[in-house]
């Protein structure tokens, strides 16, 4: 085996047995479920650090850790934290400051 392939080969997951009594299909389908919301709070997520970047004029991280912060401290959920700004910016904003059309002169 050369360096490249044993860098990028994994041994293969063992199978999990469910235990007695578990419907593995309800698992999947709630671990799914899951998967699907995390994909989802996450575009909310960038664009919120996104538009405190460019607010703030900051980095990625110090974004985030500012919407990490006022989650921890108002006991929100940081998608439902990301989503409530998102909505007030856009609320609040001027039209031409969040894409939309130019104000007429």
């Amino acid at each position: 085996m050369d360096a490249q392939t044993e860098r990028t080969s994994w041994p293969a997951p063992a199978p999990q047995r469910m235990p007695d009594g578990v419907d593995g299909a309800a698992v999947l389908a709630e671990e799914n479920r899951q998967l699907r919301e995390a994909l989802q709070s996450r575009g909310v997520i960038e664009q919120a650090k996104g538009v405190l970047m460019a607010q703030r004029r900051c980095g990625p991280q110090e974004a985030f850790d500012v919407l990490v912060t006022l989650s921890q401290d108002t006991n929100v959920k940081l998608r439902d934290v990301a989503r409530a700004f998102l909505d007030e910016f856009l609320a609040t904003a001027p039209e031409q400051s969040h894409g939309g059309p130019a104000a007429p002169a």
